[in-house]
């Protein structure tokens, strides 16, 4: 297969397994920062935090896929994602808690889908990748939710 035929993605890392993004898709990754939180919002809102002069909101991935709340590890990061859907001028980034270091993986077109792994709310597709497993994840239902809250 030819290097132009592979796509730049991310792993990124999130409690139990990893997300698999297209780099494109994610604007950058930053250390953590605590967020200013609201009260009675719903538990996947973690709260907003300012990135280049913006603010925007936080979520959990686990928690919006109606998982356990993650525990802290010392290296969660925030990952800046790009929005794509019909929202993108009022927001035009969102971002996720992770839980470390994202990981460069160039990706075929072809890849195998994971029958195994139960999908959640906001899985788009599970699937395998040189022996690793990864889910792509569903950013037009995450960039609904983050909406709320702009």
């Amino acid at each position: 297969m030819a290097e132009s035929e592979l796509i730049a993605s991310l792993y990124l890392p999130v409690e139990g397994y990893k997300l698999l993004l297209p780099n494109v898709s994610v604007a950058e990754v930053v250390e953590y920062i605590q967020p200013e939180c609201e009260s009675d919002m719903p538990e996947y809102y973690l709260g907003k935090v300012t990135w280049r002069g913006i603010q925007l909101p936080l979520l959990s991935y686990e928690l919006a896929n109606g998982q356990a709340r993650p525990g802290k590890n010392g290296s969660e990061r925030i990952a800046v994602i790009n929005t794509i859907g019909k929202n993108h001028k009022k927001l035009p980034f969102f971002a996720l808690l992770t839980q470390g270091i994202p990981r460069l993986v160039k990706v075929s077109a072809e890849l195998v889908e994971n029958n195994d792994h139960k999908a959640g709310q906001v899985d788009l597709r599970a699937v395998r990748l040189d022996g690793e497993e990864a889910v792509i994840p569903d950013i037009i239902s995450l960039e609904k939710l983050a909406v709320a809250f702009v």
